[in-house]
């Protein structure tokens, strides 16, 4: 494999990506566009990323602002970064009445072409993740634009949670299904030793 091609490859925007790269020796055909990629077990809720977020795009320190939102587990002492990724289906994109929202199809990212948005918010409701979202200040639609391959959060996350790259293992994987499929594991290992809720 071509490692110059595939660094090369992987610095791009995804937006922008529309490489697609023939491995010389397997004769597979890979592509690796970059991607927030998150990995919750080093996420410690300090909400960084989502003050960076907001004072990117709205020049102020405003969570509730930001394109990307950290929840709160209690139960099982856990903060989990949600972020705008590919999704195996996109039904932010199905919804969409006016064709407001696309998704690129090599790298399954969806899009928000706000100038065509009507603000029915079928797609708030749609999110998978939850990280489409109503300004009712400006009412308009806000949702993640990976700061155009130059994400804030990424950049300021302290502990790695939140990076940006090629991630080729994971290119298609709902991030929400993924976090189910771990809670759902806690909940039956617990109830398999006998210490969660029945």
């Amino acid at each position: 494999m071509n490692q110059t091609l595939i660094n090369r490859a992987g610095g791009l925007h995804a937006k922008d990506f529309r490489v697609v790269m023939s491995d010389i020796v397997d004769h597979e055909v890979v592509y690796l566009p970059s991607q927030l990629i998150v990995d919750f077990n080093k996420c410690t809720g300090c909400r960084i990323c989502e003050l960076a977020c907001s004072a990117r795009h709205e020049g102020k320190f405003q969570p509730s602002l930001a394109r990307l939102k950290i929840v709160r587990y209690d139960d099982l002492g856990m903060d989990i970064p949600n972020v705008c990724g590919p999704c195996e289906t996109a039904p932010c994109v199905d919804i969409c009445p006016v064709f407001a929202m696309r998704r690129d199809p090599i790298t399954k990212m969806t899009y928000l072409e706000e100038d065509k948005c009507i603000l029915c918010k079928s797609c708030v409701g749609a999110c998978v993740n939850g990280v489409i979202l109503l300004d009712t200040e400006k009412m308009r639609i806000i949702k993640c634009d990976h700061c155009g391959g130059d994400p804030e959060c990424a950049k300021v996350c302290p502990t790695g949670a939140i990076t940006y790259g090629p991630d080729s293992s994971s290119a298609t994987i709902d991030r929400h299904g993924k976090i189910v499929s771990y809670l759902k594991e806690i909940e039956r290992t617990d109830k398999v030793h006998g210490t969660g809720a029945e």
